[in-house]
């Protein structure tokens, strides 16, 4: 099941919110600068088929990452690494941030134990950190996330950045999904709203291109995955409301001061007389 280009929008503005901050430690880039921004990676004009990179990053330091998975690699996957790279130092300069330092890393799925790490064609050359996540320890990771949401504890943010690649840590296809569906359904029982809604919008944007579509037809649970959307959707409307009603409020206020009456505000404005009558005793109680 892909996500539609509107919902990956939709979703990379949210996660965009959650990684400012987050070490890269979990994944083994232990020296790497913590994460400044998400960038969109959004590269419509690279080919005509790959339009999204996975993950591009504004590190501290102005150091630009761009992180991959991959499970099944070959060397023009280099040639894809390197264009993401280009596209977004160009995009940076224009906003008058000029890149230090690029870091091209892949994390490599379960099923990938060896791989070469660059590409030379003489006076060309791209070479990236690896991370092989067959090496991580699946069942002592989901043991330990397990424990602790069980003990009702606020997950680290390292704990939180392991939870969301840990389904590709296996390395063939049926167990791969499976744990999909086991982290899926342990991330639901996170009590912090905010952490779950990250953990469960990363699993599904580090997921979805290893997922078939016969798959996600089948499993209820991957479906589920779809409310992240909805709640992602519902905060950014309930921000734009919240913003539209304070711009009336603020509006209604100044009316006040100008000497109009509550009535003639609630009327032109559609406000409540009461919630204008509220605003008129905040005006005469911040004048004392």
């Amino acid at each position: 099941m892909s996500i539609s280009h509107k919902n990956k929008d939709i979703i990379a503005k949210f996660l965009t919110q959650n990684y400012q901050n987050k070490s890269l430690a979990a994944y083994g880039l232990t020296h790497l600068p913590k994460i400044k921004r998400m960038l969109s990676a959004d590269y419509p004009v690279v080919t005509a088929t790959e339009f999204y990179g996975d993950h591009v990053f504004l590190l501290e330091n102005d150091w630009l990452l761009v992180l991959e998975y991959e499970s099944n690699p070959v060397w023009q996957d280099f040639l894809k690494y390197n264009k993401y790279a280009i596209f977004a130092v160009e995009r940076l300069l224009e906003e008058g941030i000029r890149v230090k330092n690029v870091v091209i890393a892949v994390l490599y799925t379960g099923d990938v134990q060896k791989t070469v790490n660059y590409l030379d064609l003489g006076g060309f050359r791209v070479q990236v950190e690896q991370v092989y996540l067959s090496n991580f320890d699946t069942d002592a990771i989901y043991a330990e996330l397990k424990a602790k949401i069980e003990a009702k504890e606020r997950l680290t943010d390292e704990e939180v950045m392991k939870f969301i690649i840990l389904p590709l840590t296996q390395p063939d296809k049926t167990r791969k999904q499976g744990l999909i569906v086991d982290t899926i359904t342990l991330a639901q029982q996170i009590e912090d709203d905010k952490q779950q809604k990250f953990v469960l919008a990363g699993i599904l944007t580090a997921t979805n291109k290893f997922i078939d579509q016969e798959f996600a037809s089948k499993t209820k649970e991957w479906l589920r995955m779809v409310k992240v959307i909805r709640l992602i959707v519902d905060e950014e409307v309930e921000a734009v409301e919240n913003a539209a009603k304070a711009r009336v409020l603020a509006a209604a206020k100044r009316l006040l001061l100008r000497g109009l009456t509550v009535e003639a505000i609630a009327e032109d404005m559609e406000l409540d007389v009461s919630i204008v009558r509220e605003l008129q005793v905040e005006i005469a109680l911040s004048a004392v």
